[in-house]
């Protein structure tokens, strides 16, 4: 123990009299350790740890859905219904809505705050197994339409909002202006995920009876979600095959969904998943390529450490001569290297621990991704224990490794007896140049890999940022309101509201125009049926906007014919509509629109008076959807009902120059009605790059990774070849003072390392190609499907893999070019004297 002490203490002064080496090092390994055990520790919560729930394992997901598609638990009204009727195999079910909504929440003083509500059945709690701290949970009376209006609070709600009230219980509270009483609160550790809006994780604070039915609007549609619990001793695939054996019963009762046909004339069917893999199905492919994308930056980062501990190791051969001469045994010396390893990896380390621990925040708060909250923050003591693993792995690969190899090559004693007898040393050996070559190439093909990856990723993010969104967004304020419950049921209500808050608005100074709609472009709005009137046989999915006059004009949608919706369309008028450009070359090719009727869904014929421009309804890369526009004062009581309870109403405002409408918009809403807040105020363009951020945040995480890797990969290359021109002195001198050009000397250095960097270049781009695959996935699953009509937009692999050769040769000939005029300004007689 001593002796390893002794080591210690002098690898200590070693690094301390070499600050670059150690900075360079520490840095390098804090960067890669840090970074990787961040990643693995989101991937071991996320991904292994099993669900917060009382035996998880009995709990799945329970779907209507295509055979293709991946682990989910979605569900229409009537199939969820249908599978609830016959799960002989279930100990309980529950069903919830596919996405939360925001309620108004009244508080003291008359005013309201908007929080996420989910609508869930009476067996939620139960089969997740989680029993409420407060109260109780929902009665299966309150779960049927048209039952109770009760609620249960998250812990989180309760604290904030009631101040811990223990009697809270059959308090009554106003939601959506309505009564509700309060009968539950859940526990603090329970939280669950749903979606806010689209790829949007949000946390619901508390949760009402789902009371679904066939009167539910979203009842034909796949609007739900469903969970069950297996009974006791049946197992998976047991209540798969229950499944299959429902589906010939469940089309004889429902034979409408045999319209249901995906690209492959397949029809819906109902599987099974464990719940795990239901909750982790939309991020799982996507962290385990980012996992990848880690993993290569940390090899890069030992390879290039390897290559300076090796070089480092050669530099102290007269030492470690005096060492072996003085007795010292073959392990002696290899602990005498590892020592300077072992201080680097602990001191990378610790840094490591504080790249962990923020980047793991980081990462959870930037990534788009739909990532589940399933433990909370995460363990501290366990990301430390990740990064202490990581850096004993990560300095056994760049320490332990070289350094044997170099204390056992067959030559050393050669060197060393050159050493003793104070003779030069001409060179390097055979091996330690082999095994410099080897992790010098290592480090090129992965950066390469690495940065042709993020130049798919960066070009294809280029590309999404140059898409026409159909709107101008420029000085384009947006906000949001929920206009939900009896108090907003109707027609006229609303549009008071609306007219209400659109008055105060446009008196702002500075506001050139405002306008109302049921869904801003790129957000969440409604989908319906919709054909010409006279031809049922083209009826189809189609959006539909409910919009206030001046909606055009303040969004900057071109109108290319006809009229745009108007003060003259009033309620009771002949309905009229404004059909997108995409429905008028469909359903009305080579010839004009206005004046033909458009069908809504059950609504009467609605009469074409105008044709819009395209609008990118759901994302920057679909194909022009069919959109139409009505007036929001001509809709039916009923629709309005169904419109306001699904969706928030929206406020645009264009302003002459930049104006702050925050207090504004709170003041004319707060006018209409003092219990409806302002939600989600931003601009326009914020919603636009929102729509894109997923590809921005891989874009930005691959940019970093692939620089960090050049980086490293251009001092390793530096590195090697000085550590050969200081080891070829001599031998350079003696070749200039026999009249060997200084050229010659330059081109040979830059060659070696020009050699090296494009051999390493052709084996990256051999394995870029290989995973060409992976990228088309992780684009997929950042909303960019190439075969979705993206296929344009995505750059292409080749053309990606050419610029990233170009940079990485680019970089790696100015690596090359310093240590060879370096050698080549070599004076011979100076070299000579020196030796």
């Amino acid at each position: 123990m001593h002796s390893i002490i002794q080591d210690l203490r002098y690898a200590l002064r070693q690094l301390r009299k070499s600050p670059g080496f150690t900075l360079t090092a520490l840095i390098t390994l804090a960067l890669g350790v840090g970074i990787t055990a961040a990643v693995y520790s989101v991937i071991q919560t996320v991904l292994l740890e099993p669900l917060p729930y009382a035996d998880p394992g009995s709990l799945v997901g329970v779907a209507f859905a295509y055979p293709e598609d991946k682990p989910n638990a979605e569900q229409t009204g009537g199939s969820a219904d249908f599978v609830r009727d016959h799960g002989a195999e279930f100990s309980s079910t529950a069903v919830m809505d596919d996405h939360g909504q925001a309620v108004n929440l009244s508080i003291s003083g008359g005013h309201a705050a908007q929080v996420m509500a989910l609508r869930v059945s009476e067996g939620y709690f139960r089969t997740l197994g989680v029993a409420p701290a407060l109260g109780r949970g929902f009665l299966a009376e309150e779960d049927r339409p048209s039952g109770p209006r009760v609620v249960v609070l998250s812990d989180g709600l309760w604290k904030r909002v009631f101040a811990q009230d223990p009697g809270i219980a059959g308090r009554v509270i106003r939601i959506n202006e309505e009564a509700f009483t309060v009968v539950g609160v859940m526990p603090a550790q329970f939280a669950v995920n749903t979606e806010s809006a689209p790829g949007v994780m949000a946390t619901p604070e508390l949760w009402q009876p789902l009371q679904l039915g066939p009167k539910d609007p979203g009842y034909d549609g796949d609007n739900y979600e469903m969970v069950a619990r297996l009974r006791p001793g049946v197992t998976l695939e047991q209540m798969r095959q229950h499944l299959s054996t429902l589906q010939q019963p469940f089309y004889q009762r429902y034979p409408n969904y045999r319209k249901w046909y995906s690209r492959d004339n397949e029809l819906h069917t109902f599987r099974a998943w464990k719940l795990q893999d239901v909750v982790v199905s939309d991020v799982r492919r996507t962290l385990l390529t980012v996992m990848g994308a880690v993993v290569a930056v940390l090899l890069v980062a030992c390879l290039n450490l390897a290559g300076l501990m090796t070089a480092r190791a050669m530099q102290r051969t007269r030492e470690i001569a005096v060492r072996s001469a003085l007795g010292a045994t073959t392990m002696q010396l290899l602990r005498l290297v590892l020592c300077e390893g072992l201080l680097l990896s602990a001191g990378g380390g610790a840094l490591g621990i504080a790249v962990a621990l923020s980047s793991v925040r980081v990462l959870l708060r930037a990534s788009p991704l739909p990532v589940p909250t399933l433990h909370g923050e995460g363990n501290a003591w366990l990301l430390s224990g990740i990064v202490a693993v990581v850096a004993l792995v990560a300095m056994a690969v760049f320490s332990a490794l070289p350094s044997w190899m170099i204390l056992r090559s067959q030559d050393r004693l050669a060197r060393l007896g050159g050493a003793m007898s104070g003779r030069a040393m001409l060179g390097d050996t055979v091996s330690h140049v082999r095994l410099s070559r080897i992790l010098m190439l290592a480090q090129v093909a992965l950066a390469m890999v690495l940065v042709s990856t993020a130049s798919v990723l960066l070009g294809t993010f280029v590309r999404l940022r140059a898409l026409p969104s159909g709107v101008a967004p420029k000085q384009l304020t947006v906000f949001q309101v929920t206009l939900q419950g009896d108090a907003y049921a109707h027609t006229q209500r609303t549009s008071q509201f609306v007219e209400t808050v659109l008055d105060q608005l446009r008196r702002t100074p500075g506001v050139d125009s405002a306008a109302a709609v049921n869904g801003l472009p790129l957000d969440r709005g409604l989908n319906i049926s919709g054909s010409p009137s006279d031809r049922a046989n083209l009826n189809q999915i189609v959006g539909l906007r409910t919009v206030t006059p001046g909606y055009f004009r303040t969004m900057g949608i071109p109108l290319l014919e006809g009229r745009a919706i108007d003060e003259s369309d009033h309620t009771g008028g002949t309905p009229v509509a404004v059909i997108g450009e995409a429905a008028a070359k469909k359903w009305w090719p080579g010839r004009s629109p206005i004046g033909e009727y458009v069908r809504i869904g059950n609504e009467q014929n609605w009469r074409v008076v105008g044709v819009a421009g395209n609008v990118q309804t759901n994302s920057l890369v679909e194909s022009d959807r069919i959109i139409l526009y009505v007036p929001m004062v001509q809709i039916s009581d009923e629709f309005s009902a169904i419109v306001n309870g699904w969706f928030s109403t929206s406020f645009a405002v264009r302003t002459a120059a930049h104006v702050n409408l925050a207090e504004t918009a709170q003041q004319a809403v707060a006018q209409a009605d003092m219990e409806i807040p302002v939600a989600k105020l931003t601009t326009m363009q914020a919603v636009i790059d929102g729509s894109i951020r997923a590809p921005r945040f891989f874009s930005l995480v691959a940019a970093g990774f692939s620089g960090f890797a050049v980086v490293l990969t251009v001092i390793g290359l530096f590195g090697l070849l000085s550590y050969q021109v200081t080891q070829r002195t001599r031998e350079i001198g003696v070749r200039m003072a026999l009249g060997a050009d200084r050229g010659v000397i330059l081109r040979g250095f830059v060659g070696r390392g020009m050699m090296l960097a494009i051999t390493g270049v052709a084996l990256g781009w051999a394995a870029s190609w290989m995973l060409r695959p992976v990228v088309t996935h992780l684009l997929a699953d950042a909303g960019v499907d190439a075969g979705a009509g993206a296929a344009g937009i995505v750059m292409n692999a080749a053309t990606a893999a050419a610029l990233a050769a170009c940079a990485i040769i680019a970089a790696s000939l100015v690596a090359s070019w310093l240590p060879a005029r370096r050698a080549a300004s070599v004076e011979p007689m100076q070299a000579l004297r020196s030796e």
